[in-house]
């Protein structure tokens, strides 16, 4: 596979998933309390998959769609959007993916250091990066959303994932093909089980 391929139906339908509730979460996130007057300090969402930002026929990848809701959002006046308080990670492994990446959020958005929040676009690997930038970022202790797009049978990093689950009001959104479950039949029952045990150690909710 080349730099760019073509955007599938399954995932434009994910995309408008992902759209929808990013679209809930930014204000629930962001938004100063009515009530209490509180205003979380900081706040990260992680795309470990980045990809290269664009699809073959010109349709945005998730960096792209995911910046451009959040700077248009109908109540981004009362977010309170800044570098020190919004921070988006993007991380891509293949260097000339991460390279038309940068192209493309450059061409979109202008110059990245004038954005009114901070945009980390790491060239790296999900598994080994994602909690280093994290850490470095002041991320912990704070809201995050980390988003494991594991498209094309990538690994996904589950120590990684958990380790962002279990941080205070943050979740973690992945997905798993089809033919995931179709090559792993006999792992199926021993799977909901664990997922069963774990829910019931930590009164998770799985889905």
């Amino acid at each position: 596979m080349g730099v760019l391929w073509k955007l599938e139906p399954a995932t434009a339908a994910k995309h408008r998933l992902y759209q929808r509730y990013l679209d809930a979460w930014w204000p629930i996130l962001l938004q100063t309390s009515q009530r209490t007057g509180y205003a979380r300090p900081r706040v990260t969402l992680l795309d470990a998959f980045a990809g290269p930002g664009r699809y073959q026929d010109g349709e945005p990848g998730s960096p792209v769609f995911i910046l451009e809701r959040l700077l248009n959002h109908s109540a981004v006046d009362r977010m309170h959007l800044s570098p020190r308080r919004v921070h988006l990670i993007f991380i891509e492994k293949d260097p000339a993916r991460h390279k038309h990446l940068m192209g493309e959020l450059h061409a979109r958005f202008g110059p990245l250091r004038d954005l009114p929040v901070h945009l980390e676009v790491q060239r790296g690997d999900a598994g080994a990066d994602s909690v280093p930038l994290l850490t470095r970022l002041g991320a912990w202790g704070h809201p995050i959303l980390g988003i494991f797009d594991s498209w094309g049978s990538v690994n996904v990093p589950l120590d990684v994932m958990r380790r962002i689950a279990r941080n205070p009001s943050s979740e973690v959104v992945t997905t798993f093909g089809p033919n995931w479950f179709s090559r792993r039949e006999n792992l199926r029952s021993c799977c909901r089980s664990e997922l069963a045990g774990y829910k019931f150690k930590h009164g998770d909710s799985v889905a």
